[in-house]
């Protein structure tokens, strides 16, 4: 999968998520801007609010689509999640241990090697 693949993936899965995708992709490469940089500067702070906040619907839904990129079994998507998304936020998981009940089987694999 291509960095354009995967961030339009992200913008059609959480079109709230449109704006802050706009505004950082607009000044680098567009739809091409590197996936860890959209996933790391935009989804990664959205998916972070939503833990900070708890706000459970969002999370289910967000861990949802982690679990659905894992499944691809794509090498560049997987990296980019693990690395860009679940690497970055593996802190709150100490914090919040419950949040680990909201995960799928290859997200909880995925995040061990962080906790």
């Amino acid at each position: 999968m291509k960095s354009k693949e995967l961030n339009k993936l992200l913008v059609e899965s959480f079109p709230n998520l449109n704006e802050e995708y706009v505004e950082e992709t607009s000044w680098q490469e567009d739809d091409d801007t590197g996936s860890h940089t959209v996933y790391g500067d935009v989804f990664t702070p959205y998916l972070t609010g939503c833990i900070e906040e708890n706000k459970q619907i969002e999370l289910v839904q967000a861990f949802e689509y982690v679990e659905k990129i894992l499944e691809l079994q794509d090498e560049y998507a997987v990296d980019v999640v693990t690395f860009s998304v679940l690497e970055s936020i593996a802190y709150l998981f100490k914090e919040k241990k419950d949040l680990y009940n909201l995960l799928g089987v290859k997200t909880k694999e995925s995040i061990k090697e962080f906790l």
